[in-house]
């Protein structure tokens, strides 16, 4: 192996917590949406879309990483998406903007970063097909080779989920983690990018 990559394995990896923009935007949707607490009485309504939605709403941060999961077809998912693209397309206009395309097990990462903006990220879409347990959990790994983890991907499937990536990533690193996510790299490489 060679020894700058088994450097980039060794790194500790640091929390990335989520923007708080995020949480507000769910939690204010929560509030405005109506609960069923009667199923039976909840005829013509869609109970199980009610529970994806207050399900969409739990971060999962476990570890060292935020869990990227699929956010319910409802009005603050297509919210947190808009979101999303909005952030990417700004980074996207930047002068420095770098970006990269990777595809790991299924699930494909399309990444934006500007140093000057201090932000980036990436646009994760589709499912990665891992055993089961098992999640792509995402690595920035920086220009001195720390590591900082944006988050584990899921199995479940992924339309426009942003996951936010500090500026100064100089590549992405994927790799299979247990699904709660893991302090630092230890499973098989599942893609790589330089950026």
């Amino acid at each position: 192996m060679d020894k700058d990559f088994e450097d980039l394995f060794n790194s500790a990896a640091s929390p990335v917590a989520p923007p708080p923009e995020l949480k507000s935007a769910i939690m204010a949707r929560i509030d405005e949406t109506e609960q069923v607490t009667d199923l039976s009485s909840a005829r013509g309504k869609q109970p199980s879309r009610r529970l994806f939605a207050v399900a969409a709403a739990v971060l999962l941060v476990a570890g060292s990483g935020v869990v990227v999961t699929q956010f319910s077809n409802n009005d603050a998912s297509e919210s947190i998406t808009a979101q999303g693209i909005d952030e990417m397309h700004a980074v996207m206009g930047a002068e420095d903007a770098r970006q990269g395309q990777v595809d790991a097990m299924g699930a494909t990462l399309d990444i934006v970063l500007s140093s000057d903006m201090g932000k980036g990220g990436a646009m994760v879409n589709g499912q990665p097909a891992l055993a089961h347990g098992m999640g792509a959990q995402v690595w920035a790994v920086m220009d001195d080779g720390a590591m900082k983890s944006a988050g584990v991907i899921g199995q479940e499937p992924h339309d426009d989920v942003w996951m936010p990536l500090p500026g100064d990533t100089t590549s992405v690193l994927v790799t299979e983690e247990v699904a709660a996510g893991a302090e630092q790299p230890s499973g098989a490489v599942l893609a790589k990018v330089e950026l």
